[in-house]
């Protein structure tokens, strides 16, 4: 994967107007004995900071390596068509998109679900539970051997400080952010997750959660997403996403951003071909190549319908007044029960 984007920065430096609209930047590099694996981070639209903002990650579970394929799928095809799409031309130029491809490269490359250190980056940044968590599966601090190791959260590990600094540099003055974190586990349906992880008390920008999947809903009555808060799920401690969505509100208290985790169910790939079960990465990935190219297909009209509602955020973020409150009140009636 790491020659594959090194391949396309070369094809962004070689072509001069795709340069001029593209910056490519090395946010981080992390070491696995004398191997140095370089964090990439890719920006690609409008360089005005209050733009609104499309952040993609894959990667940060290595194990999982077709989040990473999918975020490489997403920001090649962009790159493609910018060479002469104008439509998208001038969508980007109202718009910011920002793909961390390969979040975690050792882990990528040693097929393991942590970093190079052990470690569990979606259980490694400052943020305690309220509340119980599972046993193990919600952060562990005992041992880096043990699975879901936190690590020391006062101290994040490079892979989730290179994530920290690319959003603050790319996305902590716009006026909307959504992002988009690639998963794969081991279920029956395709998951879209929003905060919080730490509690199951609805999130502040709750409204513009709830007015979002309206507008998808209504645009795509057919698709194929179980839409719910994370914590319907489970509880945890260190959640990356948790983390930056509070920083974000302290530095931007008037903006909106949603972390989204979309959470590809791996069962639609096993029960096509059971025998990848036994394989080290069979029970999270398609290993045939067709699957792999289906589940790039079957998530690109998501990726653009965000595209394209970050251009028309002011349709439906943000909300005030007895909109939002509207909003709010179906969401908690939606995801929570009536409170």
């Amino acid at each position: 994967m790491l020659d594959q984007l090194q391949k396309l920065i070369r094809l962004i430096e070689s072509n001069s107007p795709l340069s001029r609209n593209i910056s490519v930047l090395q946010v981080g590099q992390v070491q696995n004995k004398s191997e140095k694996y370089p964090i990439w981070g890719f920006s690609v639209g409008s360089k005005h900071p209050e733009s609104p903002v499309l952040f993609v990650t894959g990667g940060i579970h290595g194990l999982e390596r077709i989040g990473v394929q999918l975020a490489w799928s997403l920001l090649k095809t962009t790159i493609d068509r910018l060479i002469w799409d104008r439509a998208l031309m001038d969508l980007l130029e109202h718009i910011r998109l920002v793909v961390m491809p390969l979040v975690n490269p050792i882990g990528f490359y040693n097929f393991s679900r942590s970093n190079g250190n052990g470690v569990d980056l979606m259980r490694n940044a400052p943020v305690q539970s309220r509340e119980k968590i599972p046993f193990l599966l919600g952060g562990q601090r005992y041992s880096a051997n043990l699975p879901w190791f936190q690590g020391d959260p006062e101290n994040m590990e490079a892979e989730n400080q290179a994530i920290v600094q690319l959003f603050k540099q790319e996305a902590f003055q716009s006026r909307c952010v959504i992002s988009l974190d690639f998963h794969s586990g081991f279920g029956v349906k395709d998951r879209i997750w929003f905060p919080f992880s730490h509690t199951s008390t609805p999130f502040d920008d709750l409204a513009e959660m709830h007015a979002i999947t309206s507008l998808f809903e209504q645009t795509h009555p057919y698709h194929i997403y179980q839409i719910e808060p994370q914590s319907k799920g489970y509880l945890l401690n260190g959640d990356i996403w948790d983390y930056l969505f509070l920083e974000f509100q302290r530095h931007n208290e008037r903006a909106a951003f949603l972390p989204l985790t979309l959470e590809m169910g791996s069962w639609n790939w096993v029960k096509k071909n059971p025998l990848q079960i036994f394989l080290k990465h069979g029970a999270f990935n398609p290993i045939k190549e067709h699957r792999i190219k289906r589940t790039y297909r079957r998530h690109h009209l998501l990726f653009d319908f965000f595209l394209r509602a970050l251009r028309s955020h002011d349709v439906w973020s943000p909300l005030e007044g007895t909109l939002k409150l509207k909003h709010e009140q179906l969401g908690i009636e939606r995801w929570y029960g009536k409170e």
